[in-house]
């Protein structure tokens, strides 16, 4: 997110000495405001954790924790890293003050049009282990690393946020004790047990990769398959992704991945130096040389997600559904799975793969088809909406309300009404209700003769 965005403030007008002017952003775990510091004129990012969060079990341990890492934050100051300027706490809720950045996160830039280049790619890292390296010094873990952590001011510096409190106020808390970002996680941050620096090495190499390719080297399957994923430690080297990736820069992202912690770079420094070593050679300025040629990497696939088909209504439905199963963690899922999904089958594959019991998979399931039943995505070409209407109607009489969510879902996947007849007449179990559904449908104008052979 830009952080020049800036929303209208729905919590306190005031913390401390500082004016709140807006909301730069906000998550499950926690939201950053802009503020004012009236006694420099300084603009300012202020951050905290939601009141309930602190208000739960375990939540004078979580503010006596967000005070003690935000203190250590505080005494490094590094032109990679975002300055802490403040901690404070207001009616028992702390807030961290921080340095305000007009910048873009490595996020956006990831989902540019265009595609990065190796010299960029190395300014990019070589900025992001510089941060790494004083933080390590100074005894701090990031703990969660990721692109959306990753700035980048219009100058072209990179600065990480979120240092050392990341076990507070990660966006994305995937269980008790356990804290990061899922496909940046090193296999012994799945435990929960203790981590050093070694895991923000694992990160950067994951971001590395991504940087190459475009992708992340583990992809679906939710969190249990990600966490086997990663602990085998199989991917596909970046040189199968991307032409003209060197065996050493392949050679740098294996090494800061392993498996094993003791088997990864030593430090950030080494991780730096040794990417230096695999890229281009540098002319005496220091700059990467410009005449290497790289094949662009594969283009990402361009689809109507699910996201931009439902309205916001509806996915702050689906959000909600998944949150009172599983928690906060569960906005961040759904949200993920509308992004990813091309439609109603595969939004339902990633979200119920995060649940493990038979009972709460197939209530989650209905809710979320139930929602979905207000979701009007783009009509399919060639099929008028008064077919459409009329198809709905004729399932109804043998499936009930549902039918609208499936004549919808189903809608979206087929290029004409015939075969859209044939897909429905597939989840009419019984042979002659199916018939009958088959007949009727086929007498909508459009609908065609050869309605297959469902009997």
């Amino acid at each position: 997110m830009n952080d020049a965005t800036i929303i209208k403030p729905s919590g306190p007008r005031q913390i401390g000495k500082y004016r709140i002017e807006g909301i730069l952003g906000e998550g499950a775990m926690g939201v950053v405001y802009a503020g004012h510091d009236p006694d420099i004129d300084r603009q300012v990012a202020i951050k905290t954790v939601h009141k309930h969060l602190i208000d739960a079990s375990g939540g004078e341990d979580w503010l006596e924790r967000f005070a003690r890492e935000a203190r250590a934050g505080g005494r490094v100051l590094h032109p990679n890293l975002v300055t802490i300027f403040e901690y404070l706490e207001q009616d028992h809720v702390p807030y961290l003050v921080m340095e305000k950045v007009r910048s873009t996160t490595l996020e956006d830039r990831l989902e540019a049009a265009e595609n990065l280049e190796l010299e960029e790619i190395h300014a990019i890292m070589a900025q992001i282990l510089d941060g790494l390296c004083c933080i390590h010094d100074a005894g701090i873990v990031h703990r969660d690393l990721k692109p959306a952590n990753v700035m980048i001011t219009e100058s072209g510096t990179v600065k990480l946020t979120d240092f050392g409190i990341a076990r507070i106020t990660a966006m994305e808390q995937t269980g008790a004790g356990m804290v990061g970002t899922p496909s940046y996680m090193a296999p012994e941050q799945f435990s929960g047990g203790d981590v050093d620096a070694r895991a923000d090495i694992y990160a950067a190499g994951v971001l590395l990769y991504e940087l190459i390719t475009g992708e992340k080297p583990y992809k679906g399957g939710g969190i249990e398959a990600l966490l086997i994923a990663a602990r085998t430690g199989e991917f596909t080297v970046p040189s199968d992704v991307t032409a003209g990736v060197s065996d050493a820069l392949d050679q740098v992202v294996l090494t800061a991945m392993r498996v094993e912690a003791s088997e990864r770079f030593a430090g950030a420094a080494d991780m730096r130096a040794a990417l230096a070593n695999a890229m281009p050679a540098a002319d005496h300025t220091g700059l990467v040389n410009l005449t290497v040629t790289t094949k662009p990497r594969r283009a990402r696939p361009v689809s109507h997600t699910m996201l931009s088909r439902m309205s916001a209504q509806t996915m702050t439905m689906v959000e909600h559904n998944l949150v009172s199963k599983i928690g906060p963690m569960g906005r961040i899922i759904a949200r993920r799975a509308a992004e990813n999904a091309n439609n109603t089958d595969e939004l339902l594959d990633i979200v119920l793969k995060e649940l493990t019991q038979a009972d709460e998979r197939q209530e989650v399931r209905d809710s979320i088809l139930r929602a979905l039943a207000e979701n009007v995505g783009p009509a399919p070409e060639g099929i008028p909406e008064n077919s459409l209407r009329q198809l709905t109607e004729i399932l109804k009489s043998h499936l009930g309300p549902i039918a609208s969510v499936l004549v919808k879902r189903t809608a979206a996947k087929v290029k004409s009404m015939p075969e859209l007849v044939d897909a429905l007449a597939d989840n009419v179990n019984d042979p002659i209700e199916k018939t009958k559904f088959i007949t009727a449908a086929k007498s909508i104008s459009g609908s065609g003769q050869d309605g297959g052979n469902h009997a």
